[in-house]
């Protein structure tokens, strides 16, 4: 049986902080780009925890909508 789009929709919960969620996705984006600026090691591997805790919270941020 074919499933049309309908069929396959979900429905897309919206986070309950979305300007939280807003400002950890500049936070983010700001690392990765840093990422790519600095020039030591020792600097990477911090940007890296930070942009791995930034992850986290945004991941915790989106799992708990209204």
């Amino acid at each position: 049986r074919q499933m049309c789009i309908r069929d396959r929709a979900q429905i897309v919960r919206f986070p309950s902080n979305p300007e939280l969620v807003k400002q950890l996705k500049k936070d983010e984006t700001f690392l990765i780009k840093e990422l790519d600026r600095v020039e030591t090691y020792d600097e990477r591997v911090e940007i890296r925890k930070d942009l791995r805790n930034i992850r986290e919270e945004l991941y915790e941020a989106i799992k708990y909508t209204d």
